[in-house]
Formats: C-alpha cells, structure tokens, sequence
C-alpha cells in the first residue's frame, strides 16, 4: 500500500504532517517512530532546503507487513544532508533520530531536487497490520455491488467516502464518513425516488443535502 501527499513548504506544515500520519496510520509504536521520523526531515526540507523558500515538500509512505518506507521529497539544496554526532552543535542532529530509528537512511537527488528514504521496522516493533484496509475494500465491493453504475470509491488522503452524481450541470461529488453511511444515505434516496442507474444519479443530485459545502 503507498499514500503520498504534498505541503506547501511552510513551518505550521509540520503539524499538517503528523496529524496526516496520525490519521493514516494505527495507533502504535511503531506509528510513533515513523511520525517522528517524518518530523525531523520535514523539519529538515523547510529550514535547509528550496522547500522552504516558497516551495513544499512531499510525503511518501509505503507500507508492508514487516516494514514501513517513509520518504519526504524536497526542494534540493547545495549541500548535502549531514549527520552531526555534536550534542553541541545546533543543526543535524535530528538525522541521529532518523538514523536510530530506521533499518536505513537512502539519500538521492541534487540541488535541484532530492528524496530521503528511510526503512522503519513495523510488525517487529509493535505495529499491526491497518485493519481498515480490509474494512475498505469490503465496502467498495459491497457499495458497487449494491449500487451497480454509481461511482463510489474511498480517498485514501480524506478518509471520507466519496460518490458521483450526475446533474444537468455536470458531475457534483458527494462524501460519508464510512461505507456504511454512503450505503444508508443511498438506500434511502433509491427507496424515496424508485429510479435506478443513471436516473438515481440525478435523483441523489437533486435530493442531497452536500456536506461541508461540496
């Protein structure tokens, strides 16, 4: 499983940064090492590198049974990133962190653009297996099987469920908080207006009351 996400290069990012992972990711230790892992080259990308000097910064994060790969992209800079074992030096020593959490630090890239990679361990340090993937793919197939030709899928950054309606103005996106909310809210327009296909889309267009605006 991979989820990536993009910041603008800003310091209150940082925050952005973590409660993204926190919402993402299982409530673990392991949970706990990769956020401070990502906060440090995070941290790093907007102080040192073009990132943050009206650029952003990404967030990579691939997940396996056995181990977590984070990457932050950055902006680039002319210096390479450095390891400062000095505890009175005043920068560099966040890579320590990193290094002592992670199986391994990969560095790639130029002043025009790099990427750090770090290999956290998952399982073996506490981290279960996200349960919800599971749960999510049961319900897109539950949703799909339910409501045959009525675009519905989850999104993975907003962890809202979304579905696609049809208007006589062209497409409009509906959301829910979980499978079963969308399934519930779709139910109960199909058995209020008895169409289906493409004329319940137009039916849910015109009945629904859009959540926060959309």
């Amino acid at each position: 499983m991979r989820w990536r996400r993009h910041f603008p290069g800003e310091p209150v990012q940082l925050r952005a940064t973590r409660k993204w992972l926190e919402d993402l990711l299982p409530p673990c230790t392991a949970r706990a090492d990769v956020i401070a892992v990502a906060s440090e080259l995070a941290a790093n990308a907007v102080r040192h590198t073009a990132s943050g000097r009206g650029g952003q910064f990404s967030v990579e994060v691939a997940w396996s049974a056995e181990t977590l790969r984070l990457t932050v992209g950055d902006g680039g800079a002319p210096t390479w990133p450095v390891v400062v074992e000095e505890p009175d030096e005043e920068h560099g020593r966040g890579l320590l962190l990193v290094q002592a959490l992670s199986q391994a630090v990969d560095v790639f890239g130029d002043a025009s653009g790099r990427l750090v990679a770090a290999r956290l361990p998952w399982a073996a340090n506490g981290g279960p297996a996200p349960d919800f993937q599971h749960e999510t793919y049961a319900g897109i197939a539950s949703l799909q099987a339910s409501f045959p030709g009525m675009p519905v899928w989850f999104g993975w950054a907003s962890r809202q469920w979304w579905a696609m309606t049809e208007t006589a103005n062209g497409d409009r996106l509906m959301c829910a908080r979980s499978a079963a909310e969308m399934a519930a809210l779709l139910a109960r327009l199909r058995e209020a207006i008895p169409f289906g296909g493409r004329d319940l889309r137009h039916a849910v267009a015109a009945s629904m009351p859009m959540r926060n605006g959309r």
